[in-house]
């Protein structure tokens, strides 16, 4: 979907993972390019956060 890293793929997430976890977090929260906040959903930051921590550890 637009260039977003493929769930587990650790060559996918490591450009994005230079970054600091405080910057990956931003852009899922508040949107980054076509991405818009939080995927476009209702989900609250608490739940967003976690979505990013489940997607960032299958990539290790």
């Amino acid at each position: 979907m637009l260039g977003a890293p493929k769930f587990g793929s650790k060559e996918d997430w490591a450009p994005r993972l230079k970054d600091s976890m405080d910057t990956v977090y931003n852009y899922a929260l508040h949107g980054k390019g076509a991405m818009p906040p939080k995927g476009g959903s209702s989900a609250s930051d608490a739940d967003v956060k976690a979505a990013v921590d489940y997607m960032v550890n299958a990539s290790k």
